[in-house]
């Protein structure tokens, strides 16, 4: 905050502020803060604190191409060295809403609420695609596509976490993706097989996506789970049931 303080209290006629929470980041550092303005307006905003400066300003250009094109990821509100600030989306994250609908389901099959969920992925990560291809020339995929990167508003989705994209194709970041989703604890479970077998009748068709290649890249991510994790239980062998 220090770095960017005066600039961002002139800007915004703020006079006080707080620290509600920090929220779960492995590489930085991110806050939730309340901002006070001298009129008694209120702002929540994320404040993010990275350890490579590089990786800041990767994310800030991605962020902002993203934004100016109309999808949904958080405005920024200002960029300080090694921070950004940034809009915070008061919903819910996707790995929480994920592990509720498989805690509270009656029954191993999806619903029509999930699938709503899912279509609105789809066309986030279709236009995410078809975006940064436009801007850079040649595909470029989330690379680390988990569940806590997006948030769900109302059955919206917006994105977060930019920094680790970089050239790839999409059916790698829909087996990594998948890869996550059948490894969140407990692991392998029926209705998560049949959360990815909705996510290959939903999103990987409206991507267009061979599925024999995403299957492919599916095992290819469990394989590197289960040497970094060490845990023999991750095995290529447990996903057959969904080929």
């Amino acid at each position: 905050m220090q770095m960017f303080k005066r600039d961002l209290c002139k800007e915004w006629n703020i006079i006080s502020w707080r620290c509600q929470k920090e929220f779960y980041s492995k590489k930085n550092k991110v806050f939730l803060y309340n901002f006070t303005g001298s009129q008694g307006e209120s702002w929540d905003w994320v404040i993010k604190e990275y350890r490579n400066r590089h990786a800041m300003s990767k994310e800030a250009q991605i962020i902002q191409a993203l934004y100016a094109e109309g999808l949904a990821v958080p405005k920024i509100i200002a960029a300080g060295d090694g921070h950004l600030i940034l809009e915070y989306l008061p919903g819910k994250n996707l790995l929480t809403w994920f592990e509720e609908q498989e805690k509270e389901a009656q029954q191993p099959a999806i619903n029509e609420g999930i699938t709503t969920v899912l279509e609105q992925l789809a066309s986030w990560l279709a236009d995410f695609y078809n975006i940064m291809h436009r801007k850079y020339g040649y595909s470029i995929v989330l690379n680390d596509v988990n569940l806590r990167n997006f948030i769900v508003i109302e059955e919206k989705i917006f994105g977060l976490d930019f920094e680790d994209c970089c050239a790839g194709t999409k059916e790698e970041d829909l087996g990594r993706l998948c890869a996550f989703i059948l490894t969140y604890d407990p692991v392998f479970t029926f209705w998560k097989y049949q959360f990815v077998l909705a996510i290959k009748d939903i999103i990987v068709k409206k991507l267009n996506l061979s599925w024999d290649v995403v299957f492919e890249e599916i095992e290819k991510e469990l394989q590197r789970m289960s040497q970094r994790r060490q845990r023999p239980d991750i095995s290529i062998e447990r996903i057959n049931v969904i080929k």
